[in-house]
């Protein structure tokens, strides 16, 4: 069998902190402790990302799991266990290859503002999607599944300890992980530019927000789930956090008015096939922030937990 590329952009942000690019579809991160190394998101699944990994370490490996949507869950199967929060069991990991193929070309269209499939058609990358993007192979083992919960450490050695918080709104169990050996506040899906608040509803987006905010005098930036909202290897510009607080205690209030936009995926030219619609959506707009939320889901006693990106 065909071996799979290893050829992943990477940058090394601090000391021992990689940014680890799968091919313009997500980010995931390497933190490199004396004794332990963790890595947080597998990705849509394209490539051999643990051998990626070990060619940058070969510490003792902890695997943690933002949420589990098909861009970051995709290569679970490559390792011997991973850390996730329980609310986010139920769907496959990894999501069925035809998912996570039909995201790939929308993602990367949407980060490089390409058309069509742009590793064919443009060669940008090292990689063939029909050879390095497969379903494991029948005999793959599931890893071990450990719960991860909000507050829990995890000692990498030499002081350099990671806590994860639960922070729900893009995913029911959306986590952040804060290193404060490095001042990084790593995100997921939890806080972007375009932030889609399809797991929870806003007034539980709107804690974990401010639960992220009251962390701000231990980490000097936030690193998010996709680089499209930002320079690789660079954190999410400072405003974009305020800004969104403040937009959710906008919708809150019933002080906002939902505006038209392009379909989420940002296509200019059909694909392969037509892009989904999000008709459940309502999306509000402030400066470069927008907000996608369920009109039905705002406060928590009218709780609609779900959905896939």
């Amino acid at each position: 069998m065909t071996e799979l590329t290893r050829l992943y952009p990477m940058v090394q942000f601090k000391k021992d902190t990689w940014e680890i690019d799968e091919f313009d579809l997500a980010s995931m991160y390497l933190l490199i402790g004396s004794e332990k190394a963790m890595l947080i998101d597998c990705g849509m699944g394209v490539g051999d990302l643990r051998g990626a990994v070990e060619m940058l370490t070969d510490k003792p490996l902890i695997t943690v799991i933002s949420h589990n949507h098909p861009d970051h869950s995709g290569n679970v199967r490559q390792f011997d266990e991973i850390w996730i929060n329980r609310k986010e069991l139920g769907q496959d990991m990894p999501y069925p290859l035809e998912k996570r193929r039909f995201d790939t070309e929308r993602i990367a269209a949407r980060q490089k503002d390409c058309i069509g499939n742009p590793y064919t058609m443009f060669h940008l990358y090292p990689y063939d999607i029909n050879v390095d993007l497969r379903e494991p192979a029948p005999d793959t083992k599931m890893p071990v599944i450990r719960e991860l919960t909000d507050g829990m450490q995890f000692d990498l050695g030499g002081g350099r300890i990671v806590t994860a918080y639960e922070c729900p709104g893009h995913a029911p169990g959306e986590m952040v992980f804060l290193d404060e050996m490095t001042r990084t506040l790593i995100a997921g899906d939890a806080l972007n530019f375009s932030l889609f608040l399809m797991g929870a509803p806003v007034e539980s987006a709107l804690r974990g927000l401010r639960k992220i905010e009251s962390l701000k005098d231990r980490y000097d930036g936030i690193w998010n789930g996709h680089h499209d909202y930002r320079a690789f290897g660079a954190p999410l510009d400072k405003d974009c956090l305020p800004t969104a607080i403040r937009m959710c205690e906008d919708i809150l209030a019933g002080n906002y008015a939902p505006v038209e936009e392009p379909d989420a995926w940002g296509q200019k030219v059909p694909l392969t096939r037509q892009g989904e619609k999000h008709s459940w959506k309502t999306t509000i707009r402030r400066g470069r922030n927008s907000i996608s939320f369920k009109e039905s889901n705002i406060f928590e006693e009218n709780r609609q937990e779900g959905g896939n990106r």
